[in-house]
């Protein structure tokens, strides 16, 4: 059920959940301080309560009022890419953020997304959570069709459009003495150089641990369809087939076209999209061509396939 800016709105304000877009991927919204509707949205999604949510806000001074204390550089990081798909996990004092968004940790994560429609209702509504409109586990909605998919016609869903990214938004934890990279997504590590005057580390999560912010659960983003990833072995034999416009591949595989391998944004746009033509195509096995750069967006591109072939 597609709705309006003031339809979702008021429905965020009666405590229901709402899909929305961002220019990552689409959020299923509910506003910070209506709990029935965020319980609703780990209900709906079958999202393990030890998986934390980000918090979505219009402006940094919300930011500032939930922290216990900003670490150092989130002011300049803030400034210089808010709008936009960064998202930065602080300190905050428990009493302002709910443990259940949070997962309990002592610190949450935030964002100031860059589309102008998820814009305009924060600031009427004011902070929202808004994890990936999407079944835990599965490929993000990066259309408003794909929460229909996930989540039947009547589901409200503002519609934006496609979404400008493609993947999620990058996020940064302060891990003294520097901030690090703890999801790899939009914005690639290198870019924080500028500001950090050092360029954030990946850290790496393990299976034990509890997350400290979405997109760290191993097995991820995934289709139905087993993925092999790169084995050229595999590859003759493969019905379905991810790849690039640059490169042949056998005439009898079906071939779902990312993109350009000149061109990261294009294919990063186009991935979830890909996976979830898989599963309406009903595909069981595919083969995924892992053969690309690794610099930059790539490797975000590269992370997404390996949790989406995990297990």
């Amino acid at each position: 059920m597609r709705v309006s800016v003031k339809q979702a709105i008021q429905l965020l304000r009666s405590g229901q959940v709402v899909a929305m877009p961002t220019e990552t991927v689409y959020g299923l919204a509910a506003c910070l301080d209506q709990p029935v509707a965020i319980e609703q949205i780990f209900q709906i999604k079958g999202r393990p309560s030890t998986n934390p949510l980000i918090i979505h806000v219009a402006d940094i001074k919300t930011v500032v009022d939930c922290s216990k204390e900003l670490p150092p550089h989130f002011k300049e990081l803030a400034e210089a890419f808010w709008p936009g798909p960064l998202t930065l996990i602080v300190p905050i004092q428990p009493e302002r953020v709910p443990a259940s968004v949070r997962s309990g940790l002592p610190t949450a994560g935030f964002r100031m997304p860059q589309h102008p429609l998820a814009l305009e209702v924060l600031k009427e509504t004011g902070p929202l959570v808004m994890p990936s409109a999407n079944l835990s586990g599965k490929p993000s909605a990066t259309r408003p069709e794909h929460v229909e998919e996930d989540f039947g016609r009547d589901f409200p869903v503002l519609d934006g459009g496609g979404c400008d990214k493609g993947v999620e938004s990058t996020i940064l934890y302060y891990q003294h003495p520097r901030w690090v990279v703890v999801r790899l997504g939009a914005l690639a590590p290198a870019v924080f150089a500028l500001v950090l005057g050092y360029q954030p580390e990946n850290l790496k999560a393990f299976k034990h641990e509890q997350p400290l912010c979405p997109g760290q659960l191993f097995r991820h983003y995934a289709p139905r369809a087993k993925l092999i990833l790169g084995d050229r072995e595999q590859m003759e034999g493969a019905p379905f087939i991810l790849g690039f416009k640059e490169r042949s591949y056998p005439l009898h595989s079906r071939v779902l076209y990312l993109g350009s391998l000149l061109d990261a944004e294009e294919v990063a746009v186009n991935l979830y999209q890909a996976l979830r033509q898989l599963d309406f195509e009903g595909a069981r096995v595919a083969w995924v061509d892992m053969d690309f750069p690794r610099e930059g967006l790539w490797e975000t591109i590269a992370e997404r396939l390996l949790r989406a072939g995990e297990g």
